[in-house]
């Protein structure tokens, strides 16, 4: 019970900075022009590290629902009203990464890696889940598809550079965060 208790509490915090990380500017998705840099999936992949992949798929689902909203008040990121563009994807990033990291922490890997590849595989199932989305459902807002077939080689190369840096942020910032939290989640457990 009381585990469960942490668990869901730190959950919460997990939540609240997602929310956070999205209504203050230039703290979950960074501007630098045409480029928009998002920090969420460091957040979710790091509270699917702590708590596990269920927990992980929750606060996906909050981070979806957060690009759902948003998307609302920005006419750029039209297609992200659509669900299974923001919300869908962003479940399977909390999901991949709790179970990849459970996976990993079974074998002899130090934590710090663990998290890293874990990172990795939820970041990258975040860029290919959320680009394939686009290519099927964004069809459905007809002046996003017209947009999308005539820009489509400089939205490809802005989301490659845009998943690129995403990725080395989360297998950098993932186990640099990860590491010590751990320790001091450790000290609170014996105390």
């Amino acid at each position: 019970m009381k585990t469960n208790l942490k668990k869901l509490t730190l959950a919460s915090v997990f939540a609240a900075l997602i929310v956070v990380f999205t209504v203050v500017p230039n703290l979950g998705y960074i501007s630098t022009g045409v480029i928009e840099i998002t920090t969420l999936h460091i957040v979710t992949i790091l509270g699917a590290v702590f708590l596990g992949w269920k927990y992980g798929a929750v606060l996906g689902g909050v981070w979806g629902v957060t690009c759902l909203v948003r998307a609302f008040t920005n006419p750029l990121w039209l297609p992200f009203t659509n669900p299974l563009i923001s919300v869908l994807p962003r479940i399977f990033v909390g999901l991949v990464a709790g179970l990849v990291f459970a996976g990993l922490r079974k074998t002899k890997l130090n934590k710090a890696l663990c998290a890293a590849i874990s990172a990795a595989a939820a970041t990258l199932t975040n860029t290919v889940l959320v680009l394939s989305a686009l290519y099927i459902f964004g069809g459905m807002i007809q002046s996003y598809a017209q947009f999308f077939e005539m820009f489509k080689t400089i939205i490809t190369t802005i989301i490659s550079l845009n998943g690129g840096i995403e990725l080395a942020a989360a297998i950098l910032l993932v186990p640099a965060i990860y590491t010590p939290l751990s320790k001091y989640q450790t000290k609170l457990e014996t105390h």
